[in-house]
């Protein structure tokens, strides 16, 4: 389980904002995101990482957005919810256990869905396991910005071993 590892150090360096801790485990979710994103969304900036079947980045993969999602949550900064996150593919047992690694490493707090809406059409990151059979995306909630998503994602990219989000 290389991810795991890898995603250990996600909640190590500084950042400017920081995401509450969870108060439970992380649940299956049987809905997600229900917005398509628009013809025009940006594709992924996907670059690889040294440990095999690892690649992400800035956008997403053309399978956004997550009608269905085995797990996901919510990070939140000062009280407000400022961003989601999901895990969806084919491989039940270690999205699941991504989803507790992010969860006790990096304070997300699980969630079973994600209200319509709720957050922007286009996830900010993206981050493939194992050839392609699960995708993390951290997703920007309304009243959340861009920048703050952003240093989740770099969190989220380079304990995956990948180069985050250019400043």
């Amino acid at each position: 389980m290389f991810w795991a590892a890898a995603l250990a150090a996600a909640g190590c360096g500084s950042t400017t904002a920081s995401v509450t801790t969870p108060a439970t485990a992380a649940a299956t979710a049987t809905t997600g995101p229900a917005t398509s994103p628009s013809a025009t969304s940006p594709s992924a900036t996907a670059t690889s990482g040294p440990v095999a079947g690892v690649t992400g980045g800035a956008g997403d993969t053309s399978a956004n957005p997550d009608s269905t999602f085995i797990c996901g949550a919510s990070g939140a900064s000062g009280g407000d919810t400022i961003a989601y996150l999901t895990v969806a593919g084919t491989d039940t047992t270690n999205a699941k256990s991504i989803c507790s690694t992010l969860e006790a490493t990096s304070g997300w707090l699980a969630t079973t869905s994600i209200p319509a809406g709720a957050y922007a059409a286009v996830p900010e990151c993206h981050v493939t396991y194992e050839g392609g059979s699960i995708t993390a995306r951290i997703y920007t909630a309304k009243g959340g910005s861009p920048s703050e998503t952003e240093v989740l994602c770099d969190n989220l990219l380079e304990s995956s071993t990948l180069p985050t989000l250019a400043p």
